[in-house]
């Protein structure tokens, strides 16, 4: 699913509730029913630069719920506050294109992200070229924090098999905690 498909029929995000002077924030869930990832034109059957529809894996009308955190949550309700929605009522739109994110857009946008809030050496190494390389480390880092691997699993839309050829080498550490959690079930 990329962004330029989110739509908020997709999304259940709580609304912030006011505590004293701070909002506080909740998890909401996003709720995946298709992509559009970008080919190019010149290599869809329909002439058209994203032409899929059916999540990765999935037959047509299948949908994934993925955990959306607080500050994703207030991040998207700051954006529809600011920006509204695309005519179609989609999240992000391209400015001369209302229905579709060019994905020129996107990269240079990704630059000036990466530029903005990386060090030097950090934006000279191959560290979140990407705005795919966020998904491997969405699902590094849930696996990182203990979540289970079948529930990783259905977030990232790959069978626990496939999640643990392609991430397991990526859980890193941890050996003493695990050796503590291990003691405490053996009492």
């Amino acid at each position: 699913m990329k962004v330029s498909h989110l739509h908020p029929d997709q999304q259940r995000l709580v609304a912030h509730h006011r505590c004293s002077d701070r909002p506080t924030q909740a998890w909401g869930e996003l709720h995946l029913d298709a992509a559009e990832p970008y080919a190019g034109k010149e290599w869809t059957d329909s002439a058209q630069a994203r032409d899929r529809r059916a999540l990765k894996q999935r037959a047509t009308g299948e949908t994934r719920t993925v955990p959306c955190p607080p500050e994703l949550t207030a991040s998207i309700h700051a954006h529809i506050n600011q920006f509204g929605l695309g005519p179609d009522g989609k999240l992000f739109v391209g400015e001369r294109n209302g229905t579709q994110l060019p994905k020129l857009t996107i990269i240079r946008m990704w630059k000036r992200a990466r530029a903005a809030v990386f060090t030097p050496e950090a934006l000279a190494s191959p560290l979140a070229a990407t705005p795919y390389d966020l998904r491997h480390a969405a699902v590094s880092g849930w696996l990182n924090a203990g979540v289970p691997v079948p529930e990783v699993a259905e977030w990232a839309g790959h069978s626990p098999e496939v999640l643990l050829k392609t991430y397991a080498k990526c859980v890193a550490g941890g050996i003493e905690a695990h050796r503590r959690r291990i003691q405490q079930f053996l009492g």
